[in-house]
């Protein structure tokens, strides 16, 4: 029994074996020495490789005898399971298990394994062999068993068995060759399969191996058709071609002869007049488009196969004639302010509605709109020119009064006026705060003057007095006095303003009345940056955001031992806020942050949206934060607060008068106290549940999306809300418990040893790794987080951490 060898690829098993891994492929088995596996005595080599997955087998180095279940192997094929490979001599039979290849290696054939004879290579060997000639020999009959060399076969003996061997060749592609019809749209004048070595044509069929095969083919008024085809393993086949008719010619022309561009099916081709342009059969539109006519278009059917067609575009002109008389005549005539002619003129004018002006010097132009239709003549009325208007340049010193002529408003200072001649004009001019000016003026026709007319201003009393006296006073931004003061001014609206250092600024608005004197008194009310007194108890930023007014106070910052849900970070420590401050009404939205950066997205939370206008703005770290209040301040002309050392944004200290965030004390003072003496434990009071819509918390429509909810709440919000959608606190400010967590201004600590005397402004440590961050948020739903004392922080952007905006009061 020959000698049996196991091979398996990428797997483990006992026994004789190769193992080769996938990187290994592909794996060369044959008679060759430098072979993965040498099978000594074989001729040629087969490599076994996988591509994407799929096991295949090709010939190696000139190898010409291998063969896959009997058929000859010229490139790659892809293996089955079961599939038997033939080398020369050995074979290979292929087991495929579980995405690993497994050859099982028989180094002799038996005749069994013999290979079905390939006809065409048979074919090849056949037309390259020389013609064999039979020529009649004397014949000795000899005595049998005499001589002893070995006889060679007789030429008889050799064109017999060329002779069967023909007959196999015959009988074999008689039993593989498939019955095909080949039916070609039209009929062809001629039809061949070229490459194809074994092909017999019977009636209207041809016998043919499976396979590929090479079809050419000819019809008159068609493109040539080369093309191949794919003879699968039925009996009898019908395979259905069709030859592409070649394109039409098409002369193109438009009457008259303009030049017209043509396009087909919207693309241009040229100008007319075309000959022969090739267009593809079926049915297309022809545009004709030409100056001053009207577009034409087209529909033509392209019979194709170079057939010749003719197309002659009528065109219909896009103008009218138009007759124009003057009186006097010589007149010039524009269109559109495009010269035509002189009167009287008979003039070629494009449809539509055209603007028409006649001018002639020594009188008015004449001016006219004009509806023309084409093809439709029309003839203006005469016209009678008119005088021409005699013209002034009128000035007044200070300009901007207002002019009447006659009665009619003609416009304002300085001005030129047309007024018609030979006869008296009154002209009006006013300005508030002067007195009125009338002249009466006459002009010569086509002639032009300059006038100046200075205006009489009119003036009146203003008494300004302002308690504490010695207030400086402002008139309209520039220091005139100081309290108490008379004032003449002029008889217009006047912005007066009074300051007095340590004191509120005041100002009204007043109109001087000439001879009417006017007093006005001013209570200033003394600064006070503890309480805010004096102060403004609402600033707006430029981008429409509302800050209100804080006070200063004392408090105890953090939360007792004996507070149910309190945790370790909220010290005790007693601080004071010594100067009132301004604080964002509503945490800062994703429309205001997009001002600052565009392409900002907060994003959703499972599937709802975060990234409303209004809804305030997430995903953002500390330091977005910081370069957003920096750009706002600059934006507002105030000095930044925050600058970039080594990579890290701070606050410059002391903090300076720009936009920045509040500090942790700050926050907690204006979250937990509110205005009064002692703080609250939760942003609606000091008992639990919340009142339904008193805040945006994890509530009972969150339920689908958080895993923690408060079971009795509603909200309404399942994610986070527009910013000020709930109650606002004592200070009239929204959202510092629920809706969205909020960055501050301090770094993250704990105090281990925290101070008996109370911490001013305190601002917190000057570096740090992470982040306060204050106030419960949309996700928030237990004892320890809705509590105004809950300390958190992060060095992260979340999806339920904004920010709102702080400032000094100056």
């Amino acid at each position: 029994m020959s000698e049996q060898y196991d091979w398996v690829l990428a797997t483990d098993v006992e026994g004789r074996s190769r193992h080769f891994a996938s990187a290994a492929l592909p794996v060369t088995v044959g008679g060759e020495a430098d072979a993965d596996i040498v099978l000594p005595g074989v001729r040629g080599e087969a490599q076994f490789g996988q591509l994407e997955g799929v096991f295949f087998v090709q010939p190696g180095r000139g190898t010409r005898n291998l063969r896959l279940d009997g058929e000859l192997v010229t490139g790659s094929r892809k293996l089955a399971d079961g599939a038997v490979v033939a080398l020369d001599t050995a074979r290979i039979t292929c087991r495929i298990d579980a995405g690993r290849l497994h050859l099982q290696i028989v180094p002799g054939a038996t005749a069994g394994d013999t290979a079905p004879p390939d006809l065409e290579e048979l074919a090849r060997a056949g037309d390259a062999a020389p013609d064999v000639e039979i020529t009649p020999i004397a014949f000795k009959p000899g005595v049998a068993g005499a001589g002893t060399g070995r006889r060679r076969p007789s030429k008889t003996a050799v064109a017999t068995g060329a002779a069967f061997a023909v007959l196999a060749v015959l009988a074999w592609f008689a039993f593989t060759a498939k019955s095909v019809r080949l039916e070609l749209t039209p009929a062809p004048t001629e039809l061949s399969l070229p490459g194809t070595l074994f092909k017999v044509k019977v009636g209207d069929r041809y016998l043919l191996r499976p396979g590929t095969h090479r079809v050419t083919a000819t019809a008159p008024g068609y493109y040539p058709l080369d093309t191949r085809i794919e003879v699968g393993p039925a009996g009898d086949q019908t395979i259905q071609l069709a030859f592409t008719k070649l394109p039409g010619l098409i002369t193109l022309g438009t009457d008259p002869e303009v030049g017209a561009e043509v396009r087909v099916d919207g693309e241009p081709i040229g100008r007319t007049p075309l000959a022969d342009v090739e267009i593809t059969p079926g049915r297309h539109r022809l545009e004709f488009a030409a100056e001053r006519y009207l577009p034409e278009v087209v529909e033509l059917d392209v019979q194709g196969g170079h057939e010749r067609q003719n197309v002659t575009a009528s065109l219909t002109p896009s103008w009218a004639p138009v007759t124009v008389v003057t009186e006097p005549p010589g007149a010039e005539v524009l269109v559109d302010g495009v010269p035509q002619g002189r009167t009287p003129l008979e003039a070629e004018i494009t449809a539509g509605e055209r603007q028409v002006e006649v001018r002639l010097a020594g009188y008015n132009a004449w001016q006219s709109k004009l509806t023309v239709i084409a093809g439709q003549r029309q003839e203006l009325p005469p016209i009678t020119l008119q005088p021409a208007d005699g013209r002034i340049e009128l000035v007044t010193v200070p300009s901007e009064a207002s002019v009447a002529v006659n009665g009619e408003f003609r416009g304002r200072t300085p001005l030129t006026l047309t007024l018609r001649p030979g006869r008296t004009h009154r002209v009006t001019l006013a300005k508030p705060g002067y007195e009125t000016a009338v002249r009466e003026l006459s002009v010569e026709a086509d002639s032009g003057r300059r006038l100046e007319i200075e205006l009489t201003a009119l003036y009146g009393e203003v008494d300004v007095q302002s308690e504490p006296a010695g207030a400086e006073v402002w008139v309209d931004g520039r220091r005139e006095a100081a309290t108490p003061a008379k004032l003449t001014l002029s008889a217009v609206e006047h912005e007066i303003e009074v300051r007095l250092d340590g004191h509120a600024p005041r100002s009204q608005k007043i109109t001087p009345r000439p001879g009417y004197p006017q007093r006005l008194s001013f209570t200033l009310e003394a600064l006070d940056d503890s309480t805010g007194s004096g102060y403004p108890p609402v600033v707006r930023t430029s981008l429409g955001q509302e800050l209100r007014l804080v006070p200063a106070g004392r408090f105890l910052m953090g939360s007792s031992r004996r507070e149910q849900g309190r945790r370790s970070n909220e010290v005790l420590k007693p601080v004071q806020i010594s100067k009132a401050f301004y604080l964002g009404v509503r945490e800062v939205t994703n429309a205001e942050f997009r001002r600052f950066m565009a392409d900002h997205d907060s994003g959703d939370f499972a599937g709802l949206s975060l990234d409303d206008d209004a809804q305030p703005v997430v995903r953002v770290t500390w330091e977005d934060a910081a370069r957003f209040l920096n750009w706002l301040s600059i934006q507002d002309g105030l000095q930044p607060v925050y600058e970039e050392r080594q990579g890290t944004w701070v606050p410059i200290r002391p903090l300076r008068n720009g936009y920045r965030l509040p500090t942790e004390a700050e926050w907690e003072w204006a979250a937990r106290y509110a205005g009064g003496d002692t703080p609250t434990v939760y942003p609606w009071g000091d008992e639990l549940p919340p009142p339904d819509r008193s805040g945006n918390y994890a509530d009972l429509s969150a339920r689908e999306v958080l895993q923690g909810t408060l079971v009795t709440y509603t909200d309404g919000f399942p994610v986070s809300a527009p910013s000020g959608s709930f109650p606002a606190n004592a200070l009239g400010i929204h959202d510092l418990g629920g809706n969205v967590a909020e960055w501050v201004q301090d770094y993250y600590e704990i105090e281990t040893n925290p101070p008996s005397e109370a911490v001013v402004d305190p601002l917190g440590p000057e570096t740090g790794r992470f982040h306060v961050v204050r106030g419960s948020s949309w996700r928030s739903y237990t004892i320890t987080e809705l509590r105004l004392a809950y300390r958190d922080y992060s060095g992260e952007a979340r999806e339920d951490i904004g920010f709102r905006i702080a400032r000094n009061l100056e």
